[in-house]
């Protein structure tokens, strides 16, 4: 299934509707021309497919090899371990690529907003990704800059987090947040429906949205102005018959927008992990404070205590300013050292500033 979904034209939809024609996918691979035009294939379709066919006639395998190689993992619609709920939305994906661990059955809830995030969207985006995992449930975000990534910071503390990607899962631990990325794949699971090396493009994070909200129980929305892309979440949620919470912010703040908007068209307003709780009938678990990192030395490699050692404990400095004092790391490095004394309880973000935690 994998295969004819990498073709051009295809798509989820189509993947799974030739798949069922043709009781296979393995079948449609391997059928004649003049099955597949019997079949109702639009013409620009099937041409697309038959020439990507052959020209890559042992892509399944190929596939297939690629995964086992680069410890990927790969779950179709028709699958045991693909989840049940999932399958609920209008378009779920056909296929998924992941690392880590898919848990069929979790409970998972999604939390999700801007990337321009101020301090106050970054502390509950933590609070709440903390809390919802200490109590056992797994946050769902998408792995962007900003509030996605303070979410899964803080359920990383504590429990399970699974990424969504808009891009090809081999080019994201190439491009991306290499070591985020590690951190869930340990705790959670990367997924993507994309192609291993697909370059994420504007339509790409719709479709991704669409399966954050698909794979979760709710989605919270934290800091959205009237154009974030989290409302795209949170409109999917809606449309698959998800929950939709909202927290509410600052009234002067367009980042509270998006927020505020979703409240007054019905969203569940919530203020804390205890609302979320309430809705579902779940049971609180404390955090267990006595296991925050910043009770216990962090362990640190050569460049993060470099990096961390030049950082001050009272004031704020920015990545210009850590960069002027090291000579042995680019800019396309610094932020992943970052995320990672991030990741350790060692440092404090606020708009892009640093201070130590």
């Amino acid at each position: 299934m994998a295969a004819v979904n990498a073709a051009s034209q295809m798509g989820s939809q189509r993947t799974v509707k030739m798949s069922k024609v043709f009781k296979s996918a393995e079948n449609f691979w391997k059928a004649e021309r003049e099955e597949i035009e019997k079949s109702g294939l639009p013409p620009r379709a099937l041409e697309s497919f038959l020439t990507f066919r052959e020209k890559y006639p042992d892509t399944p395998e190929k596939l297939a090899e690629f995964c086992r190689e680069k410890d990927f993992g790969l779950t179709c619609i028709s699958d045991e371990d693909y989840p049940p709920i999932l399958k609920e939305i209008s378009n779920p994906p056909a296929v998924l690529y992941y690392r880590g661990k898919i848990e069929t059955f979790a409970e998972r809830i999604a939390v999700v907003g801007t990337r321009d995030y101020t301090d106050y969207g970054r502390k509950i985006a933590m609070h709440f990704g903390e809390e919802l995992a200490a109590a056992g449930l797994t946050v769902v975000s998408g792995a962007a800059i900003g509030i996605d990534t303070f979410a899964h910071q803080g359920a990383l503390k504590f429990g399970r987090t699974v990424a969504v990607l808009a891009c090809g899962i081999n080019w994201a631990f190439k491009h991306g947040g290499r070591k985020l990325f590690e951190k869930i794949s340990e705790r959670g699971a990367v997924l993507t429906e994309f192609n291993p090396n697909f370059t994420p493009n504007a339509g790409s994070f719709p479709s991704r949205n669409r399966i954050i909200a698909g794979l979760s129980r709710g989605v919270i929305v934290i800091e959205a102005g009237k154009k974030s892309g989290a409302l795209i979440t949170a409109n999917c949620a809606g449309e698959s018959g998800r929950d939709v919470f909202a927290v509410p912010g600052n009234i002067f703040f367009p980042k509270s927008a998006g927020c505020h908007e979703l409240i007054r068209d019905g969203a569940i307003l919530v203020t804390s992990a205890q609302d979320v709780f309430d809705q579902y009938n779940f049971e609180k678990v404390p955090v267990p404070t006595e296991k925050i990192l910043t009770n216990e030395p962090a362990k640190l490699n050569e460049i993060e205590k470099k990096i961390f050692d030049i950082i001050p404990a009272n004031e704020y400095i920015t990545l210009d300013e850590i960069l002027m004092q090291v000579d042995d790391i680019d800019v396309s490095e610094i932020s992943a050292v970052m995320i990672e004394l991030g990741l350790k309880n060692c440092v404090v973000e606020d708009g892009g500033r640093y201070t130590r935690k």
